[in-house]
Parts: C-alpha cells; structure tokens; sequence
C-alpha cells in the first residue's frame, strides 16, 4: 500500500486539465540534494564522507527484524514502481542476467562511493559464468556496486537507498544503448540478500568498470587546451580536433538521452561524474538511482507532481529547485548545462556553493555566460534549452538532431572556426 507522499499531480499545458491519483513515483522523503563526493564507477575523485569513522564494515550489521522489515519494505516500493512503469514491465531482463554469490569472486579496494553506494573492483573470479567467456566480453573488467554498510545507522536512508538500488538493476536490465552502461550481473538472493547476510551490502549489481568520468575528461581537455595556445604552429589544428572530439561527446550523452525519453524514462541527475567511458572509449550514462518512469499522456507539455530538489545543485532545472511540477524537460535543462560544461571546460557557475547557485537559478534567472565565439547552432541550443519555461525547450531528439547537423557543418568546412 503507498503512503501518502506517493500522490502526484498531472498539469496540462495550458492548466485545464487536472487530476490527481496514487503513484509511487513521488518520493517527498528523496527530495535532498544528491551531490556526491565520488564518480560510483571509477576512482577519480578522493575517496573519503560524512558518514566515516574508525570502525570496520563488519560492525555495521543489520539487526535480524530490521534486515525483515528492509525487505518487505523494499520489495512493495519496488514492485509499486514496476507496476507504474509500463516500459520495464514489458523489457525488464533482470532474471534472465547471471546471478552470483558474493564468494564467488574477490574484490579489490574500493575505488568510489555516492550519497549511498560504494564501488569495488572485481580482481578475480573463483567460478565460470558468462562473464568469464572471453569470447563474449573479451577482456572487460567489472566492478560491484552495493549500499554502504554504514547505512545501517540511518534506517530512513537505508530504504531509500535499497529501493533506489533495485530499481537501478530493473531499468539497467530493460536498457539496450551503446551509451548506456549494462548491468552485467547481480546478487543471487535478490533482495533477501539484505536479510541472508544481516548486512546493507548483501544486495549487489554487477557493472562494466569504467576507465574515466567525463569529470575527469573534461579536467583533461581543459589541460589540452592551454597546451594548443602555446603551440607556434597548428594552433587551429588542434583546435579544431579538440571541438571534434567534445561535440561527440555531446553527442553520444544527446543520443543516450534520446533514447531514454523515447521511452519516457527521466534521468534526473544528469552531470559529468555520472558519465564515463569504458576501456574502449565508449561513453556511458550510468548511476540510475533517481530514474523514473513517467506516465504517457497525449499532451506532450504535460507535467507531473514528483519529488522536488531532486539530483545535483547546479545542474537541476529550475522547476525541480522550486519543487514544482515537471516531465522529461527537467533533463533538457541538464542536458544544456552540461553541453555548456562541455563547450566551456569550466564547471557551471565555479566557486559557488549549491544552495547559492539554486538560489540564483531559481530566483533570480542566472544562467552561465555563453561565449559569441561558439557555433550559432549550440547558442540557440543553449538558451532554448535553460529556458524557465519548459514549453520552449527543445526535446532531446531535436537536440540531438541539432548537434548532429553542427558536426556535420564542421566536417564540411575542415573544423569549426571559432
């Protein structure tokens, strides 16, 4: 049975049309802000968090009613989402991915954590499965993800967190996207894993390993930058090469992004530590935690009442700072403030801290400063896509659409010279 805070609200466009019923999909208990201190796939950033101390994992163990009721709870809230979510009814794959226990394999040191979750490397299988078949995945690396142990002292952001867990494996199972990351594997209790083990971490997902965020890119990129200016010769060259390889980028990101919202599935916290590219190079969106499907509805503009202040500060949309209603356009206006990141190799709105920056977004209309130097295309795209009002924001199909047309110009004329 959902609680109370599991209602929303479906805004038409023009207001005419309102009506309220039950969906899990708005969690009011979610809405804090997911800024995290690590990548949840590689080891980029300092590892380190607010909830650490001098004691070992094992003394974080469940008490057995606790490790019970986290089940149960777990699976109603999950099972109340998949039944609202037609998509992932109709494409989840999770029971067909290979399960394992969690001595089948030996971990390394952990190498990223977020708000909930850590990340581990796999070093070594003790068993055969179809992740050891080199003929299939050849020579890829993968990583657990699991809850933090620690959660075990805050039984509010435990359960936030199993069900966001859960849920990641239900929708990375029903995805199949070049630039999404797959799930691989997962625990082979399921969800009694909690309960079998006593312990936060007793349920798992298992992922490709990424070889580097796109935080860390970008940070690189920025280096290669100040490198060409000092270059005598083919300055524009390099120029040129580099906007290739950011506006593919963007791209790739646009493309994934596309995909989802085909299939009405919202992101909700589109920034560069949750993007990655594995050991091939290829980009991948990962960490679906706060993904959720939204209802189809044949008006296009229309809105829904879900959790506000939700994902990370400064790239939120406006609308979900001030805990309005919102639809898939909450991720164009992410989507815009990356692409500026991306363009402008700074991160938005430096040296402010999140609260200012919701506040000046929210309040006072402050968007990041877009240079004239840039392609004609991308600033429209830009202005279009940060807009207040979510009915003058492009869709991510017409932004990809666009950026497409913008390389393809480039390629035409031998780079783009701005």
């Amino acid at each position: 049975m959902a609680s109370s805070d599991d209602s929303f609200e479906q805004n038409s466009g023009d207001g005419a049309h309102r009506r309220r019923r039950r969906h899990p999909s708005y969690e009011l208990q979610r809405s804090c802000d997911r800024d995290t201190n690590a990548t949840n796939m590689t080891g980029d950033n300092t590892l380190g968090g607010s909830m650490s101390d001098d004691k070992d994992d094992g003394d974080y163990a469940l008490a057995r009613d606790l490790a019970e009721r986290l089940v149960k709870r777990t699976e109603l809230r999950v099972n109340q989402v998949v039944s609202s979510s037609s998509y992932v009814q109709k494409h989840c794959t999770l029971y067909q991915i290979p399960r394992l226990e969690r001595d089948d394999f030996v971990l390394g040191d952990m190498i990223a954590f977020g708000g909930f979750s850590r990340v581990f490397p796999i070093n070594k299988f003790l068993v055969e499965s179809e992740l050891t078949d080199e003929s299939k995945n050849g020579k890829q690396s993968f990583v657990i993800k699991n809850l933090n142990p620690k959660l075990a002292l805050n039984p509010k952001k435990l359960v936030v967190g199993a069900k966001d867990l859960v849920m990641e494996a239900h929708f990375l199972s029903a995805f199949d996207h070049q630039n999404i990351i797959k799930l691989r594997g997962w625990s082979a209790a399921g969800i009694s894993g909690f309960s079998e083990t006593g312990r936060a971490d007793g349920f798992f997902l298992i992922l490709d390993r990424l070889s580097i965020t796109l935080s860390k890119r970008i940070a690189q990129w920025r280096e290669d930058e100040k490198a060409r200016k000092s270059l005598s010769k083919g300055r524009q060259a390099a120029k040129n090469k580099l906007f290739t390889v950011r506006l593919k980028t963007a791209i790739d990101i646009a493309s994934a992004m596309a995909y989802l919202h085909k299939r009405r599935i919202l992101f909700r916290d589109l920034k560069p530590a949750n993007i990655g590219f594995d050991s091939k190079n290829i980009l991948k969106v990962f960490d679906f935690g706060l993904a959720v499907e939204i209802p189809k509805h044949d008006d296009p503009e229309t809105t829904f009442k879900l959790a506000g202040n939700t994902g990370t500060s400064r790239y939120m949309a406006v609308e979900v700072i001030r805990k309005d209603p919102y639809n898939l356009k909450a991720d164009v206006f992410s989507f815009s403030i990356l692409l500026w990141e991306i363009m402008a190799l700074t991160k938005p709105y430096n040296g402010v801290l999140g609260p200012q920056v919701k506040e000046s977004v929210s309040l006072y209309g402050e968007r990041p400063t877009i240079s004239r130097s840039w392609p004609v295309g991308i600033r429209k795209l830009l202005r279009r896509g940060w807009s207040e009002n979510i009915s003058n924001r492009p869709t991510m199909e017409e932004f990809l659409e666009t950026l497409v047309k913008v390389s393809e110009a480039s390629s035409s004329k031998g780079g783009i010279f701005f």
